[in-house]
């Protein structure tokens, strides 16, 4: 993966972007066949989650969860794009406006790799893969990590957010940071269930 400029550049060539768009991607740029695979070992019983319904799951300590599906490039890469906001990524792009992604997937680069697939080149620095533990999130739920992400933007400078993703969760605590931060613009496009088709 080749590495683009960050934040920090712009700003020592006098350039200062204030206004970026973030995207989820599962269930809201693309949908997949990947599931989440639970076994719980106290009825021996093994089941199969979408991503969908993951947003509704609860841990239990009995469970044991395989993400493998999610680190596998090609389910990936065959999955079906949710056309209409991925047409808004693009469409963002050649505003000239910054583009991030926030994901609960756990690799940047294969993010970043998917996204090529489709002739977008979005820049490393903005992929946040909030499961990858070389990327430091350290909050217990998707949601709490994802707003973590959201103040690492801020931190970058933008202060004009527009946050697209399929998670009320997620969507929730955006709003909360945008209440705690005064100076802060932020916008959320809930993606409905309705709008999402079929793998």
């Amino acid at each position: 993966m080749r590495e683009l400029p960050t934040y920090q550049d712009f700003l020592n060539e006098g350039v200062k972007y204030e206004k970026i768009n973030l995207f989820d991607v599962d269930d809201t740029l693309v949908v997949t066949k990947s599931k989440i695979k639970v076994t719980d070992h106290k009825t021996g019983k093994a089941y199969e989650l979408s991503p969908k319904e993951f947003n509704e799951y609860e841990n239990s300590p009995n469970h044991e969860l395989d993400f493998s599906d999610f680190q596998n490039a090609k389910i990936l890469k065959a999955g079906k794009i949710i056309d209409w906001v991925f047409n808004i990524l693009k469409a963002t792009m050649k505003k000239g406006k910054r583009v991030g992604i926030v994901t609960a997937r756990d690799n940047s680069k294969l993010i970043y790799d998917f996204l090529i697939h489709h002739g977008v080149d979005v820049n490393p620095k903005y992929i946040f893969a909030i499961n990858d533990p070389k990327q430091g999130f350290n909050g217990d739920t998707i949601a709490k990590r994802k707003k973590q992400a959201f103040k690492r933007f801020i931190d970058m400078g933008f202060n004009d957010i527009t946050f697209f993703d399929d998670d009320k969760e997620n969507i929730k605590l955006a709003k909360e940071l945008d209440r705690e931060t005064p100076e802060l613009k932020l916008k959320t496009k809930w993606i409905e269930n309705k709008w999402i088709p079929k793998a």
